[in-house]
């Protein structure tokens, strides 16, 4: 179970400006670790709030002042997108194809991935790349994680060349789909 207290320190950091957020951030995603999915299971509000409140930030100049704490980031955000799938029915329908992908932030020192499994109905991902992917998108981090939360469109913001992606377009035209049907279902 997650820890009562840290679930109150966040509650509590999300109500405080942008400036005092990132500067707890690091604290909470290092109390958080190993902890992530449970955290994002037992507090899908709590959990959205946060993925919120990431849209807003200047990831690139967190990720910057705070290179240990990226893969914690993308942790705590990849494990509530992973139990988003496991929860909702409407995103599982969308996987219709197996897609693996690497993120390249170009704005500052993150890379993530990302694996759809349709045998399975499984999206996961994580901090670092993995080997021979169907896709490679970079950009800057803002929208990387903005394909993610919802704040980015993945087919406006190809077209309007917010990221660069390579690998088979019809891939990435069945990858869409999918990223907009998790970002909708984000709690909170």
């Amino acid at each position: 179970m997650t820890d009562d207290e840290l679930v109150r320190r966040i509650e509590a950091s999300l109500d405080k400006t942008d400036e005092e957020l990132e500067e707890e951030l690091p604290s909470l995603l290092e109390d958080l670790e190993g902890r992530t999915e449970e955290f994002a299971r037992e507090n899908p509000v709590v959990f959205g709030e946060v993925v919120n409140r990431m849209e807003a930030m200047d990831v690139a100049s967190f990720v910057s002042d705070n290179p240990n704490v990226a893969d914690q980031f993308q942790e705590l955000l990849w494990a509530g997108m992973n139990v988003l799938v496991e929860e909702t029915p409407e995103v599982k329908e969308k996987i219709t194809d197996t897609i693996t992908v690497n993120f390249t932030a170009t704005d500052c020192p993150m890379k993530g991935h990302l694996e759809i499994d349709d045998q399975q109905e499984t999206v996961a991902g994580g901090a670092g790349h993995i080997d021979d992917p169907t896709l490679e998108i970079r950009g800057p981090a803002d929208v990387l994680v903005g394909l993610i939360t919802g704040d980015v469109d993945p087919i406006q913001g190809f077209m309007q060349q917010r990221y660069e992606m390579d690998g088979p377009v019809q891939k990435g035209t069945r990858l869409a789909p999918i990223m907009n049907t998790l970002s909708e279902n984000i709690p909170g």
